[in-house]
């Protein structure tokens, strides 16, 4: 993905994450869509485009949704260069091992959620393992969906390679041919 592919993708997933959340805030499953595109971008791009998008998406989404401004940069920060460094090291090409990667992010994600959060002595957390582990499927499917899309939209992007024959067997055919 391109870096302007990223930002727009942050953006909208950020709009529509603020915006929902207002929206249907009885739901059962709390889908995070900035932490998707950051680990998608971070799986993509390596440690350095998940640091920076997590930090973009983190620090966006607490300041339009009203929570405590840094908490959830830094931990979509860490998840990102998390998710980054397990796609250099590990060969993540599948879909079903994208959304597993995206499972196990937004594991991370809460642990250093809740881990900040009981540092912080005024702020109370709302919520548990099970929701997160609710989270957690519904960030794997968000994410099998994003790849399903985005397949068929890169291979109508990609310019059509005409092969055209090199010079060797333009010889041989001018040689060898009847």
């Amino acid at each position: 993905m391109s870096p302007a592919q990223v930002a727009i993708a942050a953006a909208a997933a950020v709009t529509v994450q603020t915006t929902l959340a207002w929206s249907v805030s009885g739901t059962v499953v709390n889908l995070d869509l900035p932490l998707v595109v950051v680990v998608l971008a971070a799986l993509s791009g390596g440690p350095l485009a998940g640091l920076w998008t997590g930090t973009a998406t983190g620090l966006a989404q607490d300041v339009l949704s009203g929570g405590i401004v840094g908490v959830s940069g830094l931990c979509k920060c860490v998840a990102g260069v998390a998710v980054g460094l397990a796609g250099e090291k590990l060969l993540v090409t599948t879909t079903w091992q994208r959304s597993l990667v995206a499972a196990g992010a937004t594991l991370l994600h809460a642990g250093c959620f809740f881990g900040a959060y009981a540092l912080i002595p005024t702020a109370t957390l709302i919520g548990g393992w099970t929701e997160v582990a609710a989270q957690a499927v519904a960030n794997a499917v968000a994410a099998s969906i994003v790849i399903g899309a985005v397949g068929p939209v890169r291979r109508w992007q990609r310019p059509a390679q005409r092969r055209r024959p090199g010079p060797a067997a333009e010889r041989w055919r001018s040689r060898y041919a009847p």
